[in-house]
């Protein structure tokens, strides 16, 4: 069963890059270890699915390349957009 609150992003178009900032912010919120998320777009820049990859620590997360494609692939994405938080705020870590 899936409660309708999980579909909200649907009703959004990606058309800039705080489009997708937002979304992220919106699924991760106020989260206390690193997300690492992937946004998958149908032909439209309209987000057809969004998942949480990995949950990592307070500073970094673990991420494979092949759970990115995989997920866009059995999506039927025709693009896809990732991204992470930081749990510190900082926005000017360097890794």
């Amino acid at each position: 069963m899936v409660k309708e609150d999980t579909l909200w992003y649907l009703k959004r178009r990606i058309e800039e890059p705080k489009d997708a900032a937002d979304i992220m912010r919106d699924f991760i919120g106020n989260a206390d270890r690193e997300h690492f998320i992937l946004i998958c777009l149908n032909s439209k820049n309209e987000p057809t699915h969004i998942e949480t990859v990995s949950i990592g620590t307070i500073n970094f997360a673990v991420i494979h390349p092949r759970e990115i494609f995989k997920t866009a692939i059995l999506s039927n994405a025709t693009g896809m957009i990732i991204g992470h938080n930081h749990p510190s705020g900082d926005i000017l870590t360097i890794v």
